[in-house]
This record gives C-alpha cells, sequence and structure tokens, in this order.
C-alpha cells in the first residue's frame, strides 16, 4: 500500500469513528436515563479533563519546559478569568503579557 492510499484510509477510518461516535450519542440519548448526580460527575470529569489538558499545555512545550514568560502569562489570565472579566478580556491580557515578557527578554 502506498502512503496516499494509506492516508486516505487513515481519514476513512477516522471520520467513520467520529460519524459513529457522534451517531451513537444521538441514538443512545433517548435510550438511557442518568440521575442528576450521574450527569454532574460526567460534568466535573469534563471539566477535570479539561483543565488537565490546560496545564499540561501551559507547563510543557513538545517535551521540554515552557518558557516562564508563557506561565506568567497564563497565570495573570486566570487571574483575569477569577475577577470574570469577559473572555476576549483575558485572552488578551494572557496574549499582550506573554508577548510583552518575551519582548523585553525573559526567557
Amino acid at each position: 500500500m502506498n502512503t496516499h492510499s494509506s492516508i486516505l484510509l487513515g481519514i476513512f477510518i477516522l471520520a467513520a469513528g467520529t460519524y459513529l461516535i457522534r451517531y451513537s450519542g444521538l441514538y443512545l440519548a433517548n435510550r438511557i436515563q442518568f440521575t442528576t448526580a450521574q450527569k454532574q460527575i460526567m460534568s466535573d470529569s469534563a471539566c477535570i479533563l479539561l483543565f488537565a489538558l490546560a496545564v499540561l499545555s501551559t507547563l510543557f512545550s513538545d517535551n521540554q519546559w515552557s518558557d516562564s514568560s508563557k506561565i506568567i502569562g497564563v497565570i495573570i489570565s486566570l487571574i483575569f478569568a477569577w475577577k470574570q472579566y469577559s473572555l476576549i478580556m483575558v485572552i488578551l491580557v494572557a496574549v499582550l503579557t506573554t508577548a510583552l515578557l518575551r519582548y523585553i527578554g525573559l526567557p
């Protein structure tokens, strides 16, 4: 099998798997009833997964530690998010803080 056909096969398998996962959610939504506690556990687990992804992508770049300007930018944006600023403001603060720290030469 050449390279192009194996890439196309991989794309097809991923597309079919994604479609089946989405269809199973629609199909099972009317057949399974969850309690309020179970819904809360699923919601909390999704938040924990996203939080872990955010922490790992903040602390690591490829297989090395991230630079300190990126970490400081994320910490400052977390403070703005905690103070309940808008999402656009939080993103702009993170970007501008990180860019400013990198511009002045903070490693």
